[in-house]
């Protein structure tokens, strides 16, 4: 096992069951907002992407790209964006070059230790399954739901 096969892991579960939990929003609801600056299913699912994806590229030691993201059309392509995402993610993640976490990388706050942006993927994934997980109980679904694996 490599060193950051955990983080890895944790960040291609955390796609899967954030996939999963859309199950559990109305289609009709996607696009909901618990108020008007407040971020829909679908928003929070557009930023995953756009988050794990504008990423990427700092496991490898280079700056933060800022990815044009659509919309998903639909459940489904939202679903199978985030899984891809998130996988495409950890696999980066389980390769990465330990030689290099030193190194500094340009984040959008600045340049960073690499070894301390690698932790900002898997937590920020986490945070917005919660995010998902919370509006579901706005909408009346008060079970948790977790994907198997």
């Amino acid at each position: 096992m490599g060193p950051y096969d955990v983080l890895a892991g944790m960040t291609q579960y955390c796609g899967v069951n954030i996939a999963h939990n859309l199950d559990f929003i109305p289609e009709d609801k996607l696009n909901w907002k618990p108020a008007p600056d407040a971020n829909s299913a679908m928003e929070v699912v557009v930023h995953v992407l756009h988050a794990m994806h504008g990423m990427r590229p700092m496991l490898k030691g280079e700056p933060w790209v800022s990815p044009e993201i659509e919309t998903p059309g639909d459940l489904a392509a939202a679903k199978a964006a985030v899984i891809a995402a998130a996988a495409a993610f950890a696999e980066d993640l389980k390769n990465i070059d330990t030689s290099i976490l030193e190194n500094s990388v340009e984040t959008p706050m600045g340049p960073m230790p690499l070894g301390q942006v690698i932790t900002w993927g898997p937590f920020d994934i986490m945070h917005h399954h919660g995010q998902i997980a919370y509006i579901q109980t706005l909408l009346g679904d008060k079970e948790s739901h977790f994907a198997g694996m």
